[in-house]
């Protein structure tokens, strides 16, 4: 046997090196934002194709909603009051707000839209909450000033609550920067900023109201929270400033589609072009304008 042949024998020497890796490439980019587009078409997809209808998405989307509020709230006795708009985040509020209330917590809706009509998934989930006995009014009616900060709310909890949880389900993803809010909205997100400056916990559905979903600009009357639940993968816009500086922590829970759902609808994100790519296609384009 030949010493190069022996098992024992180093294979690697300066005389013979080891033949150089293949660079890695990875098989594809996975998407890590939706924006506003992409997410109404993922929303399209479930329910043509996947059979997982709007209501079906807006019962999973309300039970994480809930989940998120016993964990701010810390005690049952911590009131919750949800503000609901005529769409799918208002639609979350009404499902979350009617599991709440069956979990034995007090419970408020303040509907942010009274005298437009829902589309019917919210029409539904709000005769269902105020069947079982949810309290809905007028959003124009909330008083922040009723609260005040750092008042324990413990009765016969083990750790004391917070004043009370705001939860903000007025617009998510629909809103555009190119449309600032209107006076009436405002007038209720700046009672919402009140409330949160007086001790209370906020809590966004999906994305801040204010916030652009897709550029992540901020309108003046934009709410700022402390947890904004995301669904399915963050908004782009609470990726970047400013609107990220809006979102508080950002948690992504499931709502019954699996973690590549976006991608399986969407494709595979586009490869972006490299800095030396993009330098290369400038000179190139530079001497073919000479040449002509």
């Amino acid at each position: 046997m030949r010493k190069n042949e022996s098992p024992f024998w180093p294979q690697k020497s300066i005389l013979h090196p080891a033949p150089p890796k293949e660079p890695y490439e990875p098989v594809r980019r996975v998407r890590m934002t939706l924006t506003r587009e992409e997410q109404r078409q993922v929303d399209k997809v479930a329910s043509k194709d996947y059979q997982l209808s709007i209501p079906i998405l807006m019962e999973h989307a309300g039970l994480a909603v809930a989940n998120a509020c016993v964990v701010v709230a810390k005690a049952t006795t911590t009131p919750v009051h949800f503000f609901a708009g005529k769409g799918m985040n208002g639609g979350d509020s009404y499902v979350a707000a009617r599991i709440l209330k069956s979990w034995g917590y007090s419970v408020t809706i303040w509907d942010c839209f009274p005298e437009e009509t829902h589309s019917p998934a919210v029409k539904t989930n709000r005769a269902a909450a105020e069947a079982f006995g949810v309290k809905i009014r007028p959003a124009a009616e909330f008083d922040p000033a009723i609260w005040q900060a750092g008042i324990s709310r413990m009765i016969h909890e083990k750790e004391p609550g917070m004043p009370c949880v705001l939860v903000d389900g007025i617009i998510g993803t629909g809103y555009e920067f190119s449309r600032p809010l209107p006076p009436s909205l405002c007038e209720i997100t700046k009672k919402i900023e009140d409330g949160h400056s007086r001790g209370a916990r906020v809590i966004a559905i999906d994305i801040p109201t204010g916030v652009d979903c897709n550029t992540g600009e901020v309108d003046p009357g934009a709410i700022t929270a402390d947890l904004t639940l995301s669904f399915l993968l963050p908004k782009k816009g609470i990726t970047v400033q400013p609107g990220r500086s809006k979102a508080g922590q950002v948690r992504v829970p499931t709502i019954g589609l699996p973690i590549n759902f976006a991608d399986m609808v969407l494709g595979p994100v586009p490869e972006e072009k490299n800095d030396e790519e993009e330098t290369k296609e400038e000179e190139s384009g530079v001497r073919s304008a000479k040449g002509d």
